[in-house]
This record gives C-alpha cells, structure tokens and sequence, in this order.
C-alpha cells in the first residue's frame, strides 16, 4: 500500500529531475520556439527598438523599418483566445506556449501511422491492429527509456510497426507523438527550457499534466498541454467526472500532495475510500510525503533561500486548500468533457464529462461590453501644478502586432502629460478635469452618446470636459444608426462647441473635443476625421489666485502600475523603513515632502504596507488598480497595500489623516469580531458536561463545558498532581505562560484544563488553588481516565495542546512541556510568538473555516464602513464631484439666441459663398427654424472667464529612445552619470545570470527591496529606465517585484546593456 505511494512518488520525481539534466536539450527547445509570434504584445515594440539602438534587423524585417509593424512574421493568432485579456507577462505566455504546443508541436496517437512508405493506409493509424506489448530491445528504444514498446499490425499491407512509450524528453523532442505521459513529459521540459518554475502532477486515476509557478500571482497555475488549456483544476472532477484519489506535484527539489486543488470532495467517506487504497490514514500519507520531501532536501543540497520559498508556498498552499475544501463545491461551472483522444478512447476511460451542449446566444454574453467603464480610481492629480494646464485629445496609437484582447489607450486624452482616458474598442472615453486646480476628476468611457448625455448631467457646470469618440469598426463613409433623444441633446448641448447633430451622424472614425460644460470659451475645439494621426491640443490658464490646498488621500488595498523609486536613506534608511508603522512613514515622506529640491517635484504621492519600503510615485503611476489584500485595518498593521496621493482638499475626507492615536486606537480594537465554532460535543464527551472555573475573586465555579471554552482557539489539557515534584516545578511557569496570554489573546486565545492525578480531594483542592485556569472537577475521575487513555499519557507533568474546532492534537506532550519552559525563560514576547507558532499548527481545515468567518466578518464590517463613507462623501467630495440639483435653479440662464440676428448671420455667410440673394433668404429662414427647434441651438452660451488657445495639429509621435530615457533619467539624479552606470551595472547582473542559465528560474524574480537591488531602487526614475530596457515591474502579496520576462531576447537584452555601459561606466 505506503510502496505504492512511495514507488509512484519516486517515479514522479525522476521525471521531473529529467527536465533539469539536459542543458543543451533545453536551449534547443528554447531556440525552436516561436517566442515573438506567439506573444508580440509583450515583447515586439520593445525588441524593435532594442534593434534599433543597436542599428540590427530581425529576420521578417528591412533595415529601414527596424522599429517594424510586424510585416513577414508568422503570427500564432490560432493560439490567440478572447481571455487572452485576463492575463499578463509569464503568465499569458504560459497560456499561449500551452496552446501552441497542442496545435504544433506535439500530436496524440491513440494507434502509430503503418511504418511501410508506400502503404497507402491512413495517417491516424487507424487500420493499425494492436498485437501486445513488449520491452525495449533496440537501441534507439533503451536509449529513449521506453519503458515499454506497443506492437501493432497494419491491416491493410501487414507490415509490423512499433510505439516505444519514450520516457526521455530529448527521444520525445524527437517523436513528438504520444498520449497524456508524453505530452506531461514534453511540455514540462518545454516550460523549464523557457525558465517557467514547473513541477509534475501525476494523477493516480492514470493522467498527468503539469502546473507552473506564476510569480505575478504567487500560485501554482494548472496547465494541460493535452486539452491546450491552463488554471481550470475543475476539468477532471466536474468535467470529465473522474473519480480522483491522488494528484501528486513533483519537481527535482520537492514533493507535494496536491490533491486538493482538483477535488472538492475530498473529506467526503467515498473519496478517502479511495485514498485508503495508497496510505491507511491521511497521517501515514502526509508522513511519507515529508520524508520523501525531506530526503529530496537532504540529497540536492537546497539552499536557504530555495527552501524558504518552498516552504512559504506550501504554507500558502495548505491555507488555500483548507478554505477550497470548506465550500465542498466549484466556484466555476464547468461542463465541457475531454478534447484529447478518441472518442472511444474517452468513452473507455469514463471522461466524456456532460453531453449537454451549450444554448445557442449564451457564448457571446461574456463579451458584451458595459455600458460604462471607469478605472478602479478616477481622480488624479498631475504633478505639474502650474496654472498652464495641456490637454491632448487624439485618436489610439495604432499598432500592426496582432492581440485577441482588446486595447486600452489611455493617451487619447493626456491630462498634463498624464495618459487618462479609459478606452472601449468601439465607444466614447471622457475625462473630467477640476477648471480650478487641473485635476483629473473623473475618467469614463461608454458605448454610445445617451449614456454619455447621462454622465454629463450629474457634473458641475464649469467643469473641463475632453471627449475622443473612436468607432474603428465604421468605415470612413459608412452609415450611423444613432438617434437621440431631446434631453440628451439638450444636455450635450451645454458643451459649448460640440456638434451634437455631427456626433450624432458623422460617419468618421474619429470625434475629438475639449470644452468646458455650459459655457462656449474660445479655446473650446472640436474635430471630426478619419486620419488617425490628426489631434488637437489646448492650453488652459488656470486662475491660481486663490489655489486648492492639496491634502494626501488613502486608498486601501490600492497598488499604482508602477513606482518611481523608494524614499531616500537620508530621509529613513531602508531597514527602518521595513519596520516602520504607517504613522511613521507618513512622517517621514512629509519631510521628505518639505525638502523642495528637484527630485520630489514630480512625487505625487507614496504607496507602501506592512515590512515594505515607501515607494515613491509620480504621474506614470496612474492608473491605480486593486491589490490582492483582503484585509479591514491595514492602519493597524495588517497585511495590506495602501496608496496615498495628493488631491485637492474637498476631495479627501476630513478624518482621512494618520495619527499616533488612531493608530493606537486601530490596535486596540483590532479583535476579531465572530464566535468560534468549537468543538461542544466532542469536549463534553471526552471531559464531561461541566468544568471549573475562577471568576474574578479566584473561587470555583461549576460552568458548562462549553461555556468555558467559548471563543477559544486551543485548548490544553494539564496533566499534573501536587505530589509529584517536576510538577510543582512547572505548574509556576505555565500560570505565567497562562496569564501572559490573556493579556495578549482575551478572544481567540487558549483556555488550560487541569486534569489532576492527585490522591485525594483534599490535595486536588490545595494544588489548584495556585492555578488561574479551568479544571475538570475531582470527582469525575471516569474522564481523567479517559483523557490520558485517548491522549496516550503515560507520565505526569503532560501537557497536551489541541484544536478548539476539531479535538486534535496541535503540539505534543514531549514538545509542549519544552517550549513553555523556553518560552517564559525568554519573556511575554516570546510567549506570544510561541502562540502565534501553535496556531500555525492547527488542521488546515480548521484554518479555513476561520478564514471564511473572518472574511465574513470583514464583509460586513466594509459593507457598513462604505456606508458610513458614502454619507461623509455625500456631505464634501461627492458634493464637489457631482452637480447639486440646486445649480440648476441658481445658474444664470443661458442667453436666448434672437431669431432675426440668427437669419441674418445665416444670410450673410451664404450669399458671401455665392448664392444668390433671394435664395439665401429662403435658405436661412429655413436653417433658422431648424435650429429653433433644437434644444442645443435655442439658448447662446456663454464664453466664460477661462482663457486659453487651441490647435488642430499632427499627432505627436514622441521619439523616446534609449539614449533619451538614460538622459532623463540623468537629469533627475543630477546630472551624476556614474549613478546610471551604477544602475546599469548592477541590471547587468541579473541578465547575466540569466543568460548564462536560462532555463533557471532562480535569477528571474526579485523583491525591489532586495538588498542588492535596492541599489538600483534608490535611485529616482530607475524603475522607469529598467521598464525601457526590458525588465516588468508589478506587485505581489509582499513587495514590488521586479522580473526579466520570460519571453524577452536575452541577447539583444545584454547587447543594449552592453552598449549603454560603454556610455555609462565609470
């Protein structure tokens, strides 16, 4: 049975240690795969420009296009899907390279082609007659490790043709036929040649695929080359309706019991039936999982870094797990059955999954767009502040690299040199900006004209308004079906400028307007085209007499795309930063703040969290975007990404301020709010149904067992008697261990029974007088038996530690004893952290279930603190963001036009065209009553108090080269070029390493707070100049990481390094 395990385990391991042995097989895969055609949105424009630098072309492309469009590559648009857009970097890599290798490289053989060249028998093999199996014989086959060779007959010329099952990956690189085994094998070396962290997941109901690690989200991502899809771990189960038992993960340093990722119904009797098959309980199972985990450790010699990450992501593991395995159900409903194999290959094996197909008109649902769109936080303010606001309006950037996805240009409308519109394919982007301070207000984009009408009738009167309409799927001359009706064409009308008729029919591809909302400056421009390189610029003078007061606003589990640099040594050293309290940090960026030199006027704020530095961010931050954090009170300490940005002070909530005291106050409340769900019956089992216990004047009180174990998460019983000597010794210590942690965990703390051993009432009475905690009364002598029998007490003084919610044991005698005594020689502090250890140690189920209370909790708690923020935001920034109902009764109205003026202007402008006299009368009376009837032409507004210029110009292709990034970011550290190559120098590295290991993915990923790649964070606009050069910077659970992409050309990537550090170096 445990041989079973153990062999499969084994087995498993080889496999994956195959992956790491053959380095040259690896950099054949590598050079085979077509990187630039299966992902150009990653690295084609940045590649292109690398070529440029370094005057190189690209195979596909002329020497005079070296930038390139994409003209003479091959794209891989059949592995190109529409949920290509929820993924990124690596990972959609993963997801492309999964899907290529289905359709390119590998193909399944249910039955080998006939071996004879001129039989003219079918490609699929299918008049090919199995006659058996036998072991290698040839040397070819011995050498393909085939572990054994199926024999077939061709029926129709009888020629005997062989399928060696080749278990090595460079025989299989070579066949490229195979079924479940070899597409795992195969495609687990394609991943590792690539540098993917990659392990093995052998499925003991006979299939095996493989899962990747994805640093962007720190978990093991699915990935079946079979089916050509990742991250579905409900396919087998609820797809194909297998009957899992096991799902072991293997790579050549560590083994893992996976299981719980593809089943939810795991704790269920028929599922552990089946798992009895391979170990008597789940104990033996985990026990022979750590020691073959411990003896791979033991025998690779894993490094301290390597083997802390492995145990951070089998902690993160065992977590998520637990909380899967509590709902017993899938999240995702999933349906489709097999796509891999014949049909009646399926058949046989049970996994055809359900036959209903699905209703016609449901596919095309996912992929309808809203009707409005908004990033994740709207306002903004710019970092140059000056009363000189620009704002360009032009159409997206276009662009020949093939993507499924649709693009998002955030620069058809800049803001001050921010990229600020929200772009749908086809729709309207509009941004909103404060006409008294410059700020982007608001940011939206919607599907058609109405739902913009509606948007524009919550906003103040006197707010800026740019609008790019884009309808790429309308050719230049086509026809419109858009119909408004007379509100939304009064409320469009209040944008002095605008054409509302025009917007409404135009046929172009492209409208473009900057105005201001119920007035007609002079600077307000509107443009119609289809030239996607026409824009228009205006510049805006901003009355700054009396500016806003800017205050710094927090935004909770809130990460920016990308920060700047981290706060100076000089104004906190980088370890104080990692220790330092929110409050803290606040201090010190205000100081930083208050420096006023040159470097900290483009800092519009910081973000940071818990153990993370105070990372700087500027106007390329924007966007903000939603952090992985699930916490409530991230002020007091908690795990969370918090982003602070300056914002015009009636859009910052009055009490949104960091305080020593509402720091202090957030500690002390932060107790978690919900009951725990221990265990009543299996404790009034196994102690009884009342217990001791001292109220305040210390005399004992009968309580029911589970009144006095409420709301605890551990629970320990105290084996001792006074008469015995080591247990006057020890009862002192584990008082002070006790009273230590009430203060530390009144709730969810540990509740101690004494369970005594002594002679006589008379004694049990004396002894328990020295203690503080619960007892089980003397009488009951039936349960004290009981307990040391289950328990496996053998000697006194025992300690025994269990889980409140399950009853089972979380630290045993031998340990318990030992670290209490350790514990309190070294003070509260360690006692605390010795408790914390324990509730590392409870069952994982137990774990989750706490998690999802918690969660709960949180729920509601948000819920009504967004409540409760909704009616403060209603009393100051929602009053400043949306127009009050009073405005409209307060607004002077517009000006009536006079009909009579309005004929004669009409007149003048068509007899100076030419037409005759008598003929421009009837005309203009004719346009004059149209107009009349119009809501948007009835009423003259005004021009306003704003002055500014506008301009119908080219589309400004900005020429940012390499050399012109190094010189920017130059210039922000002072000219100091020795700092860029310092920068240089120390990227260097890391490509370097890289290079001479690909396929490693050891030197991929790091923390910028790393020690040595802080030398490159502290430094303003490095992170900035890193992007140019290749490297992706995004956000984890625990820090910024940067990571030199997988799917970057690490030659031309040293190349450009090189030739900058000529410049550069010291």
């Amino acid at each position: 049975m445990a041989s079973d395990l153990h062999r499969r385990i084994e087995s498993s391991i080889r496999t994956a240690k195959q992956w790491e042995s053959d380095k040259g097989l690896l950099a054949e895969i590598r050079a085979s795969i077509p990187i630039r055609e299966l992902v150009p949105e990653l690295v084609y424009e940045t590649e292109a420009q690398w070529r440029l630098y370094l005057n190189k072309t690209a195979e596909g492309e002329g020497k005079e296009d070296a930038v390139g469009e994409g003209d003479g590559i091959n794209f891989r648009t059949s592995c190109f899907e529409k949920d290509d857009a929820d993924w990124e970097g690596d990972d959609l890599f993963l997801k492309r390279l999964t899907r290529y290798f289905k359709q390119e490289v590998m193909k399944w053989c249910n039955q080998p082609p006939c071996s004879n060249p001129n039989c003219k028998g079918n490609e699929d093999g299918k008049q090919m007659e199995s006659k058996g199996v036998r072991g290698p014989e040839t040397e070819a086959e011995k050498v393909g490790q085939a572990g054994r060779v199926e024999v077939y007959n061709c029926k129709l010329c009888g020629t005997e043709t062989t399928f060696p099952r080749f278990n090595s990956p460079r025989a299989l690189f070579q066949s490229r036929r195979g079924r479940c085994g070899e597409f795992a094998n195969l495609f687990g070396t394609y991943c590792r040649a690539l540098g993917f962290d990659t392990r093995y997941i052998l499925d003991f109901t006979d299939h095996v695929w493989v899962e990747v690690w994805s640093a962007r989200q720190q978990r093991w991502l699915h990935a079946d080359s079979c089916e050509g899809l990742i991250d579905r771990p409900n396919m087998y189960e609820q797809g194909w309706g297998k009957k899992l038992n096991y799902a072991l993960g293997a790579t050549h340093d560590s083994v893992a019991d996976v299981t719980k990722r593809y089943t939810r119904k795991f704790y269920s009797d028929e599922f552990q039936a089946r798992r009895r098959e391979y170990a008597p309980d789940e104990n033996a199972s985990d026990r022979i999982f750590r020691q073959m985990s411990d003896a791979l450790r033991r025998m690779n010699n894993i490094g301290k870094g390597r083997l802390e990450e492995i145990e951070k992501r089998g902690k993160a593991e065992a977590k998520f797990f637990g909380m899967v395995q509590s709902s017993g159900v899938w999240d995702v409903d999933y349906k489709e059955g097999r796509i891999s194999g014949s049909l009646a290959w399926k058949a046989s094996r049970r996994e055809l999954g359900d036959s209903k197909t699905k209703v016609e008109g449901e596919e095309g649902k996912d992929s309808e767009q809203e009707e409005t769109q908004t990033f994740f936080v709207e306002s903004f303010f710019p970092s140059s502040r000056h009363n000189d606001l620009k704002i360009i309006v032009q159409p997206p950037m276009p662009s020949n690299v093939p993507s499924p996805a649709p693009k998002t240009h955030p620069e058809c409308i800049v803001v001050s040199g921010v990229p600020s519109a929200v772009t749908l394919t086809n729709g309207i982007s509009a941004v909103i900006v404060d006409e008294a301070s410059g700020c982007i207000l608001q940011s939206a984009a919607f599907s058609n004209l109405s739902a913009v009408g509606s948007f524009l009738d919550t906003v103040p009167y006197g707010r800026i308004v740019a609008i790019c309409r884009v309808r790429d799927d309308k050719p230049d001359g086509s026809e419109t079906d858009t119909s408004l009706d007379d509100s939304t064409t009064k409320i469009l009308g209040r944008l002095g400028g605008f054409d509302v008729e025009a917007a409404a029919t135009s046929s172009k591809n492209y409208i473009l307007f900057v105005g201001q909302l119920n007035f007609h400056p002079k600077w307000a421009t509107s443009l119609e085209t289809s030239d996607s390189m026409q824009s228009i610029k205006v510049s805006i003078q901003l009355n700054i007499s009396s500016p806003l007061k800017a205050r710094l606003r927090s935004e909770i589990n809130t990460v920016p795309v990308v920060v700047s640099t981290r706060l100076p040594e000089t104004i906190m050293p980088l370890q104080t930063q990692l220790a330092a309290s929110h409050f803290q940090k606040r201090a010190a960026f205000n100081a930083y703040m208050k420096n006023g030199d040159s470097q900290n006027s483009t800092v519009i704020g910081y973000t940071t969290r818990p153990d993370a530095p105070v990372y700087l961010i500027d106007n390329q931050s924007f966007p903000f975007r939603k952090s992985d954090g699930q916490t409530h009170n991230p002020i007091a300490g908690e795990a969370s990404w918090v982003t602070y940005h300056y914002l015009p002070d009636p859009l910052v909530p009055d009490d949104d301020n960091i305080t020593e005291e509402k720091v202090a106050s957030s500690n002390n409340t932060n107790v978690p709010k919900f009951d725990i769900p221990i265990a009543d019956g299996y404790f009034a089992g196994l102690l009884g149904n009342q217990l001791l216990v001292k109220n305040t004047a210390s005399t004992p009180t009968l309580v029911d067992t589970a009144s006095a174990l409420a709301n605890n998460r551990l629970v320990a019983l105290y084996f001792s008697a006074q008469w015995c000597g080591p247990c006057r010794g020890f009862t002192p210590l584990l008082v002070e261990f006790y009273n230590v942690l009430k203060e530390v965990a009144p709730s969810h703390g540990l509740e101690l029974i004494f369970v005594s051993s002594d002679q006589d009432e008379g004694q049990f009475q004396q002894y328990y007088g020295k203690m503080p905690f619960a007892a089980l009364p003397f009488s009951n002598r039936s349960s004290a038996q009981q307990a040391k029998s289950i328990f496996g007490v053998r000697g006194i003084p025992s300690l025994v530690v269990v889980d409140a919610l399950s009853g089972r044991i979380v630290v045993s005698p031998d340990e318990s004893r030992r670290e209490v005594h350790q514990a309190c020689q070294r003070g509260e502090e360690a006692i605390e952290t010795l408790f914390r250890g324990w509730l590392e140690k409870v069952p994982p189920e137990s774990a989750s279930m706490l998690e999802i209370l918690a969660l709960s909790c949180q729920e509601v708690e948000t819920k009504t603190s967004e409540a409760k923020e909704t009616v403060a935001a209603n009393t100051k920034s929602q009053q400043y963001l949306a127009k009050m109902k009073e405005q409209d009764r307060k607004k002077k109205p517009p000006t009536p036009v006079d009909p009579s003026a309005r004929v004669k202007g009409i007149f003048s402008q068509l007899v100076a065209k030419g037409m005759e006299p008598n003929a421009a009368a009837v005309e203009a009376i004719k346009q004059a009553t149209v107009e009349q009837k119009k809501p948007s032409m009835s009423t003259k507004l005004e021009e306003g108090t704003i002055q500014g210029t506008c301009e119908n110009c080219a589309v400004e292709i900005k020429n940012n080269t390499i050399d012109m990034m190094v010189e920017k970011i130059c210039q922000l550290n002072a000219g100091d070029k020795t700092k860029i190559g310092m920068i240089l120098s120390t990227a260097k590295k890391y490509v370097a390493n890289v290079r001479k290991d690909p396929s490693n993915p050891r030197f991929r990923n790091f923390r910028l707070s790393n020690k040595v790649f802080d030398r490159i964070t502290s430094n303003p606009g490095s992170i900035e100049l890193l992007t140019k050069l290749g490297f992706v910077v995004f956000h984890s659970d625990i820090d910024f990481v940067a990571s030199i992409p997988l799917s970057v050309d690490l030659t031309l990537m040293g190349d450009v390094f090189d030739k900058l550090l000529t410049k550069y170096s010291s």
